[in-house]
Parts: C-alpha cells; sequence; structure tokens
C-alpha cells in the first residue's frame, strides 16, 4: 500500500517524514545560512582553506544522512513491535536546527555583526578557555 502511494505520485521525502516535511524545510534553510555565513567568515577573515570546507560539508551531510536514518527507524520501529514514544527524526532535527542557528549567529558575530542583545549572548565567544577556572576551583570559591 505504501509502496502504491510512493509510485502513484507521493515522494519518498515526504513518505519518510510524513508530516515533518516543514522542519525539514528549516533545517535545509539553517544550513544553507550557516554555508553562507561561514563562507563569508572566512572570506573575511582570508582564512579560506578548502580542506575546513570539505570536513563542513561532510559533517552537513552526515547530519542530515542521521535525519533519514532516524526518519526511517520511526518508520520501522512499529513494524519489528517497537513503539517508540517519540519522533526521533522530528525531535533530532529541532535539535539540530537549535545548532546551526548558533553556528549561523557564531559566523555572524565573528563577521563583524555588532547587535547589542546579541553581543551579549555571543560574548562567550570572544573568552579564552584558559581565563575560566578549573571545576575544583569553582566549587572551593577560589579566585
Amino acid at each position: 500500500m505504501t509502496l502504491l502511494a510512493i509510485l502513484s505520485g507521493g515522494t519518498f521525502v515526504h513518505y519518510l517524514f510524513g508530516g515533518s516535511v516543514p522542519i525539514m524545510g528549516v533545517f535545509l534553510t539553517m544550513v544553507g545560512l550557516d554555508l553562507f555565513t561561514g563562507y563569508a567568515k572566512a572570506l573575511k577573515s582570508h582564512t579560506w582553506v578548502s580542506s575546513i570546507n570539505l570536513y563542513g560539508l561532510f559533517t552537513k551531510f552526515i547530519t542530515f544522512s542521521i535525519i533519514i536514518c532516524a526518519a526511517a527507524l520511526d518508520k520501522l520501529a512499529p513494524v519489528v513491535g517497537i513503539d517508540l514514544p517519540i519522533n526521533v527524526a522530528l525531535i533530532w532535527t529541532a535539535l539540530l536546527i537549535l545548532y546551526e542557528i548558533g553556528s549561523i549567529l557564531e559566523n555572524a558575530h565573528a563577521f563583524g555583526l555588532k547587535i547589542a542583545w546579541l553581543q551579549k549572548w555571543l560574548r562567550v565567544f570572544e573568552q579564552d578557555v584558559g581565563e575560566f577556572p578549573d571545576k575544583d576551583d569553582q566549587e572551593n570559591n577560589v579566585q
């Protein structure tokens, strides 16, 4: 029946993701914006390196592949008798959207976007990790 629906006009993406097709559009838009802002940052800072570019593109491909695997898991689990209480692909895609938004904001900040409320949240990107005290020092209130 499902194969018939696919062959009679439905698409593989719609079958796989069902009602979650709009969130995939949001995810792919965020990936595109992340790539654009990353390229802009690299061009502005003259740090364009093809190996970093290929690594980033490979990472995007893997994340999209994992979403497809999660959607397949959502479809396959009931067939083998496993009742999943959540939609794995939907939750995973939402988390990846948040990750992409963080990356976009980091790239935009490095590119020179200066927005007051945004700078407050992105100040973390300007600080060196070495400036923070060790966990043991924090627990003992040692500065």
